[in-house]
């Protein structure tokens, strides 16, 4: 059996986490399984079974690459011009079943100027006549109409499509009222962590367990400044907004006796170690988790987290990982993915929209949080089964549409 995964985001612990808990759960699924993983850049996860390959991802984006797109889809796939494009036609020809990996709204608006990469992606395998599904990613919104007939193409021919949030099928709804959508939950809630194998790593990271042991509590953190967000990026307001409230809120957590943690979300190119190393007050009251260790991969992360009394995430894996190790959290969503989560859950107290977001917004939710701790604790502990099924009904449809194409081409 060979399963291709296409447009894996690189240098994420989040994409990581759901990425690999996926190849993870398929493993227990299948005997002889090889797993291909196509990266949107260089970067590769970390600790990955022996039977997962990583290649680079061909992308078609500039006017090179999008000639060369198209000169594959009509020769299907005789002709490739980029010996990246050739590896990713090789992979797609062996693949029983594709995968859209689980990860960000990247079919709608949000991305729109990268959106078309995505597409002919789809065009190029339903030219090969590959089965293809979406693996619980997020998805929308579709107002800017211009590119919904191609959408439509490349979402009706789908052999399945999972989403991980009700935004997301609230808005592909409205787009197609009569497709069949698999309403899931975030891939990394599928597979647990291997508490043992986690604590030895955190035995061996001195500093951190040192740090966690002079503090009788600690709240994780992660934050960002969001200058690589296409609409974002461009307020200015927004930035130094983000900047103020958490100062402030990391002031007040320390005055109160917490320890803080920085929990870096991005590795490689894009480390945010940086980023939120500029937020530390002191060595004695905060510290920035290593970001570049492979030994400190995104099971670790959320074992970490389950150390910890409370998690403020701006970061949507961060929020995830607490939900699954029973951590209360404060979720700040930009996009509809953790709104969508936590009300799916049924957390949207905790909840901060953005554009709500300032310090007394966020000391008011710290405040909540400790009001009604016991509970909410209790909470995410009895919702860990229920998350954890829900998310593995993704992998079920997957084992479903491999058992249907075997059966339709024998």
């Amino acid at each position: 059996m060979n399963i291709l995964i296409i447009n894996c985001h690189t240098d994420n612990r989040g994409d990581e986490a759901a990425v690999h808990a996926l190849i993870d759960e398929l493993n227990c699924n299948y005997n002889k399984l090889s797993i291909t993983l196509s990266m949107r850049g260089e970067g590769r996860y970390p600790n990955l079974p022996d039977n997962v390959t990583c290649i680079s991802q061909f992308i078609p984006a500039r006017k090179k690459a999008i000639f060369a797109n198209r000169v594959a889809i009509i020769s299907k796939g005789k002709i490739s011009l980029s010996q990246k494009e050739k590896q990713l036609i090789e992979a797609i020809k062996h693949a029983d079943i594709i995968l859209h990996a689980p990860g960000g709204p990247s079919i709608g608006d949000t991305y729109y100027d990268a959106e078309p990469t995505y597409l002919r992606i789809f065009d190029l395998i339903r030219a090969l006549h590959k089965p293809y599904m979406f693996y619980a990613p997020s998805m929308g919104p579709f107002e800017k109409t211009g590119r919904n007939k191609w959408r439509k193409k490349i979402l009706t021919a789908s052999s399945g499509i999972a989403l991980r949030d009700p935004v997301s099928a609230d808005h592909l709804k409205k787009l197609l009222p009569e497709i069949m959508i698999h309403q899931t939950l975030d891939s990394a809630l599928q597979y647990d962590v291997d508490l043992e194998a986690n604590q030895k790593k955190l035995d061996g990271y001195k500093e951190l367990k040192t740090f966690l042991k002079k503090h009788e509590k600690c709240i994780g953190i992660t934050i960002t400044d969001l200058q690589w967000h296409p609409v974002y990026s461009r307020d200015t307001q927004l930035k130094n907004r983000i900047q103020d409230t958490f100062r402030s809120a990391i002031d007040e957590i320390i005055q109160n006796g917490f320890g803080v943690i920085f929990i870096p979300q991005l590795y490689g190119n894009g480390n945010d170690y940086n980023l939120m190393s500029q937020y530390v007050v002191s060595s004695e009251s905060c510290y920035v988790v290593k970001s570049d260790s492979d030994l400190y991969d995104a099971y670790f992360q959320q074992y970490l987290i389950s150390k910890l009394y409370m998690v403020i995430g701006m970061r949507y894996h961060s929020n995830i990982f607490s939900a699954k190790m029973g951590t209360p959290f404060i979720s700040i969503s930009y996009e509809q993915k953790m709104q969508g989560f936590m009300k799916k859950i049924g957390l949207e107290k905790y909840c901060i929209v953005i554009n709500e977001l300032n310090y007394e917004s966020l000391k008011s939710k710290m405040e909540l949080v400790v009001k009604n701790y016991g509970d909410y604790k209790n909470d995410l502990l009895n919702l860990h089964d229920s998350m954890k099924a829900e998310s593995l009904e993704t992998t079920k449809i997957v084992n479903n549409i491999i058992k249907d194409y075997d059966l339709n081409n024998k």
